[in-house]
């Protein structure tokens, strides 16, 4: 196939309801073409007559009115019905009563922990001190200066 060759296209035959119809509407318009032609004939003929004015628009097609849609109004919204909520009754509950009772001697039995500070001495023979200096720049530089850090 080449470029400028549509592709076949595929349509579905009309069934003899869908013509019938068809033929009533194509009917329909033909008889309104020749009302419209009789009526132009006839306007044309009083004009050449002088029954009407020279200047008078010829007729045109009327068109039925279409008929107006009745809209129904909208419900009107439902009542709101206002329901007292009961009020809120705090009950006594046992098993947190329970659990304060318990935190409290527990509380009660806690006691400071002592510091026991125990002392190690170590025994290492130091050959030499190592003195490590390190390059300070910059920000740094200025905060060990100052002391802000």
């Amino acid at each position: 196939m080449s470029d400028t060759e549509a592709p076949p296209v595929k349509t579905r035959k009309v069934n003899e309801k869908q013509m019938a119809g068809l033929r009533k509407g194509m009917e329909a318009l033909k008889a309104k073409r020749e009302t419209l032609a009789k009526e132009r004939e006839v306007h044309e003929e009083k004009k050449a007559k002088g029954e009407i004015p020279a200047d008078s628009p010829a007729p045109k097609e009327v068109r039925k009115p279409k008929p107006v849609k009745v809209i129904a109004p909208p419900p009107p919204p439902p009542e709101v019905v206002v329901v007292q909520r009961k009020p809120r009754v705090l009950k006594p509950n046992p098993a947190l009563a329970e659990l304060a009772l318990l935190r409290t001697e527990v509380a009660a039995l806690k006691t400071p922990a002592k510091e026991v500070v125990v002392e190690k001495v170590v025994d290492r023979v130091v050959d030499k001190v190592v003195h490590k200096d390190r390059v300070v720049t910059g920000s740094e530089m200025l905060n060990t200066i100052f002391g802000l850090k």
